[in-house]
């Protein structure tokens, strides 16, 4: 639970400034109006059922502002975290994938915890750190297991005189 009247006068009182500012960032300004409801007593819940937002987003913006004060809530740090692998492991990843050219994201993820000893534990984690690597996965084209015979031979005399 959220302490009653954590604010200062002072503060609360920049804060509903910049809640009401037009030219303030939206999201800035929700971000003030949530810690104003807080500050009166108000719960993460209905601070975020008030702005359309999720008890976490106003859990994170209350851990913000205790940390870096007002200047924290203008900090939007939309950046990815580091890789959880180093340079030399990241290299003989690439290589490996080179190598072996696996048919699944599931191959690289039991490779990466097999040999690095780390568990990747959202596919989309493991997607970006293969973009960041260069490496692209393309799904191959389907090929029928019975051809036709006529098609067969058709594909074969393409393949024998291309200018044909």
């Amino acid at each position: 639970m959220i302490q009653l009247g954590f604010l200062t006068k002072e503060g609360r009182d920049k804060l509903i400034a910049v809640a009401w500012d037009g030219s303030a960032a939206h999201r800035l300004a929700r971000r003030a109006a949530a810690l104003v409801l807080l500050n009166e007593g108000g719960s993460c819940e209905q601070a975020a059922h008030a702005l359309l937002l999720d008890g976490d987003t106003i859990r994170g913006g209350r851990r913000l502002f205790e940390q870096r004060g007002i200047a924290g809530l203008t900090s939007f740090d939309e950046g990815g975290s580091a890789s959880y692998l180093t340079a030399k492991q990241e290299d003989n990843l690439t290589a490996w994938v080179g190598a072996t050219l696996p048919s699944s994201t599931r191959q690289i993820c039991a490779i990466i915890k097999k040999e690095f000893s780390h568990v990747y534990e959202s596919r989309s984690g493991l997607i970006a750190l293969s973009h960041r690597l260069g490496l692209e996965y393309h799904k191959p084209d389907v090929i029928p297991r019975k051809l036709h015979k006529a098609i067969i031979d058709e594909t074969a005399t393409l393949l024998a005189d291309p200018r044909s």
